[in-house]
């Protein structure tokens, strides 16, 4: 059925209630689209069902999806590797203070001032120490020390293997600079 406007149709609509019963309908139902289409202005479908029309559109037309490159991923793993290694290299390089070594057996320790003279009997020279019979007028300290009898394989003495974790009193002479200069072992 045509579309009248304005008055060209109107004689026939006079005549055919028919006629008018269908445009009357029409403008009933395009009246109530239009108020349904101004009610679901602001409406869209939801994201899942976007994402599953577009793809099923795709899946259909032979377009291959489009993803996005993750660029950041491999810039925050070699930033957390770096992180790890600085922490690391502070903890391996910050400044240490060396522990005392704590001895099971208590030592003592006897100061006496001495000066060179005859009184070098029984007194061994250290390896690498200045000659302490060369500075004679040089004032001496001897330290009375406790110490393993393995020390005295340093100074080219023998000891028995199983007696080298015994104890053995001794003197070091010490010069005026605090250096070992010559050891006498007391028993």
């Amino acid at each position: 059925m045509p579309e009248f406007s304005g008055d060209a149709g109107q004689p026939h609509l006079d005549e055919c209630a028919d006629c008018r019963a269908r445009l009357k309908s029409r403008r009933e139902l395009a009246a109530g689209l239009r108020a349904v289409a101004a009610g679901f202005h602001k409406k869209e479908a939801p994201a899942r069902v976007e994402a599953r029309l577009l793809a099923a559109f795709r899946s259909q037309s032979g377009i291959t999806p489009i993803r996005r490159e993750r660029r950041w991923i491999p810039a925050v793993t070699w930033a957390a590797a770096f992180a790890a290694m600085f922490a690391l290299a502070v903890f391996l390089v910050r400044d240490r203070q060396p522990e005392a070594a704590r001895s099971t057996t208590p030592r003592t320790v006897e100061r006496a001032s001495l000066v060179m003279s005859g009184d070098m009997e029984g007194f061994i020279a250290l390896p690498n120490a200045e000659d302490a019979a060369t500075g004679e007028s040089e004032a001496m300290d001897v330290v009375h020390v406790e110490v393993p009898r393995s020390a005295m394989l340093a100074v080219g003495l023998e000891v028995s293997p199983d007696r080298t974790g015994e104890m053995v009193q001794a003197d070091v002479m010490l010069g005026s600079d605090g250096v070992a200069r010559a050891v006498r072992f007391l028993n």
